[in-house]
């Protein structure tokens, strides 16, 4: 068995191939936001800085 074959078939609970790729899309959402924030807090510090 060719391993396309066993990435495109299906088991009884569904594709496991787009659990997969769900959890890693949350993931890199997750990343994002949290890069965002970061970012965002550190023009923050750097504009209000009072030295």
């Amino acid at each position: 068995m060719l391993l396309a074959d066993r990435i495109s078939s299906r088991g009884p609970s569904g594709s496991k191939l787009s659990d997969v790729v769900i959890f890693f899309e949350v993931l890199l959402a997750l990343a994002a936001v949290a890069i965002i924030a970061f970012s965002l807090y550190v023009v923050y510090r750097l504009v209000t800085d009072e030295s």
